[in-house]
């Protein structure tokens, strides 16, 4: 299995939502890559059960849908030391009653490189179940895992393996980068930069001093059309991400960080 030059599938269903199952993860996802400093000396922003919850406004619907992350745990996989994380897509009324998601998407990634090692889609959607596990393997590199692999170019990422490595990054001393990452059915480079060091800004959670950064998607070194995004990520220690806006061909997006202990 090959994810290199295929065209890109739709998911089953082939409605707005089912689509957007998808696209919001990568959305999440897209602003990192490698980084150019000594990726053995870089430390984690971050601790294991950390967990965020995101409202995502899309279309006309205020509030169309729930977006859970979570840094679930370190663990080994197939003898490899691994960060597990893990996200959810709940649609929500009234936009539920027509499109009923409730998807999951598990990522397994190398801790120190973030190079995807597995990479999972636990869909319910419109009363159909499927199950995808993907293993990643690069020409070259060893195979973790059962077979078969899906190959793909060195060093990529899968979404979630691509946030949680941006929040590592310094970000004000190599504000440009490029780095592969395959979604679960195709590869893409991702192309993000810097554009504001620092602006408060204002969500549902509170007011923070956030950077922003801007980003887009390549395929077969074209730019991937009608796709414009911007993400802000709080001005710390953590990089929490806080707020993303993107124009997709399926409608304007908004995903917003909502305040600690709201479900």
């Amino acid at each position: 299995m090959n994810a290199m030059g295929q065209s890109r599938p739709t998911f089953r269903g082939r409605t707005a939502l089912v689509a957007l199952a998808s696209l919001s993860l990568i959305v999440c996802a897209i602003a990192a890559a490698e980084a150019i400093s000594d990726l053995a000396a870089r430390a984690l922003s971050f601790q294991a059960g950390e967990s965020f919850h995101y409202k995502l406004a899309w279309a006309n619907f205020a509030h169309a849908a729930d977006v859970q992350l979570d840094f679930i745990e370190r663990r080994d996989l197939f003898g490899q030391p691994t960060l597990h994380f893990r996200a959810g897509l709940h649609s929500f009324p009234p936009l539920r009653a027509l499109f009923p998601v409730d998807d999951i998407f598990d990522s397994y990634s190398d801790p120190r490189t973030f190079d995807s090692r597995q990479y999972e889609f636990h869909l319910n959607e419109m009363g159909q179940t499927e199950e995808r596990i993907r293993h990643l393997w690069s020409a070259g590199g060893p195979r973790t895992g059962p077979g078969p692999h899906v190959v793909v170019p060195a060093g990529t990422r899968d979404p979630l393996g691509v946030l949680y490595e941006m929040r590592t990054l310094d970000w004000t001393r190599t504000p440009n980068y490029r780095a592969p990452m395959y979604d679960g059915n195709d590869v893409f480079e991702v192309r993000a930069q810097l554009e504001v060091p620092d602006e408060l800004i204002a969500i549902d959670a509170g007011n923070f001093h956030a950077m922003r950064l801007d980003a887009h998607l390549y395929q077969h070194a074209r730019q991937v059309e009608k796709t414009e995004l911007s993400m802000w990520f709080e001005n710390d220690t953590a990089k929490t991400p806080l707020l993303l806006e993107a124009t997709m061909p399926y409608g304007k997006i908004r995903a917003e960080l909502q305040p600690r202990g709201t479900k």
